[in-house]
């Protein structure tokens, strides 16, 4: 017998929706809700690589958020400086007229990192927070 299967729905932007069926088209899937299925299996193929990292780490956090967010970046300063034993520097880039990015290189036990990672991942109006690994 066959995996169950549940219906859910999601709410997306028009933009963020008009570049996924952009996307689809050229990658030729089938249907949304594969693309959607292949992206949950990553995000949480992500999560569990992440959940897995032991002992001292080094890498960098990459975020990428919506500076019209109010506040958002007034917390991710805050957030910095009591985090200044992992985050070892930073740097900003205003991607355009709504988006920035700030990278963060980490250094330090991999379940504050990964503390970290969700904590920051978490705040209204990150749209991603990536850890990538240099070396362990």
């Amino acid at each position: 017998m066959g995996e169950k299967i549940a219906r859910i729905s999601i709410t997306l932007p028009q933009e963020l929706l008009k570049e996924l069926d952009k996307s689809l088209r050229a990658q030729r899937y089938a249907s949304r809700s594969e693309a959607i299925r292949d992206a949950v299996r990553d995000f949480l193929a992500a999560y569990k690589w992440r959940t897995e990292l032991r002992g001292e780490q080094l890498g960098v956090i990459v975020l990428l958020y919506d500076h019209h967010t109010r506040g958002l970046t007034d917390v991710i300063t805050e957030i910095q400086h009591e985090k200044s034993e992992v985050i070892r520097a930073s740097q900003h880039m205003h991607i355009d007229q709504e988006n920035c990015m700030e990278t963060l290189m980490v250094k330090g036990p991999s379940e504050e990192i990964k503390r970290l990672v969700d904590r920051l991942g978490a705040l209204r109006g990150v749209k991603q927070a990536k850890l990538i690994v240099v070396s362990s």
